[in-house]
């Protein structure tokens, strides 16, 4: 820009009126002369948004008015439940003449544990166990015969016969034909970060002779299949 542009001594009040024939924006721009001829004029962010202001006064809102703002979300905010109340009240007069036709079903939630409490037949005596914290005996298979028997807490079932135990002893027994103390079955490597997360459970071997082991492990938590357990009754202390 030129410097007779921010200079005011070179400017005439007619340049940077806006009523004047030789109105000057440019001057008008970096004048500090200029008077808006109407203080009171709504001001809008371009011309675009002038010429709909026009057309559609009420949505087009000038800059600076905020209570005009907050007036109309007020009135959209009133007309939407109107509209919401007029069709509920709609709905009601349209559907009066089914309401005793149709029982409404209630849908309840439906897991283990609320299934654990209304569950009959055999399960039932598991349930009440289950209630009374008592200590149970399960005898578990394998592919070929017994493999041993766990002295634990039920804590839930299903109907597949799938426990949840805790505070588990596992009894189990090893054969070998030449004298060797068998590992443990299912003992995971002690090793890695798994052991650090769930230590490995200690199993405990004494010989019943003839090459057989009794191995014992106790386990904070287990969970059987149900596929797996051959019978289960209570344990008498």
């Amino acid at each position: 820009m030129s410097a007779d542009h921010n200079s005011d001594s070179s400017t005439s009040e007619s340049e940077v009126s806006a009523c004047s024939s030789s109105y000057n924006p440019l001057k008008a721009l970096y004048s500090d002369k200029v008077k808006v001829p109407v203080e009171s004029a709504p001001l809008y962010e371009n011309i675009v948004q002038f010429e709909n202001a026009q057309k559609k006064p009420l949505e087009i809102i000038p800059f600076g008015k905020t209570e005009l703002v907050v007036k109309r979300e007020e009135e959209k905010e009133r007309k939407r439940i109107e509209e919401e109340t007029r069709l509920e009240e709609k709905n009601k007069q349209r559907f009066a003449q089914y309401g005793g036709l149709v029982p409404r079903k209630e849908f309840k939630t439906r897991n283990v544990l609320t299934r654990m409490g209304t569950i009959d037949g055999p399960l039932a005596l598991l349930s009440d166990w289950v209630d009374k914290r008592l200590r149970v005996k399960i005898v578990t298979r394998k592919d070929r015969g017994v493999r041993g028997v766990l002295h634990a807490t039920v804590v839930a079932f299903d109907k597949q016969w799938n426990l949840a135990l805790s505070d588990v002893h596992e009894i189990w027994q090893k054969k070998d034909k030449q004298g060797k103390m068998l590992p443990g079955p299912g003992v995971p490597v002690p090793k890695g970060t798994a052991a650090t997360i769930s230590p490995v459970p200690e199993v405990t071997r004494t010989p019943l002779g003839k090459g057989v082991w009794e191995c014992t492990r106790s386990i904070p938590q287990l969970m059987v299949r149900g596929e797996h357990i051959v019978l289960i009754n209570l344990l008498v202390p």
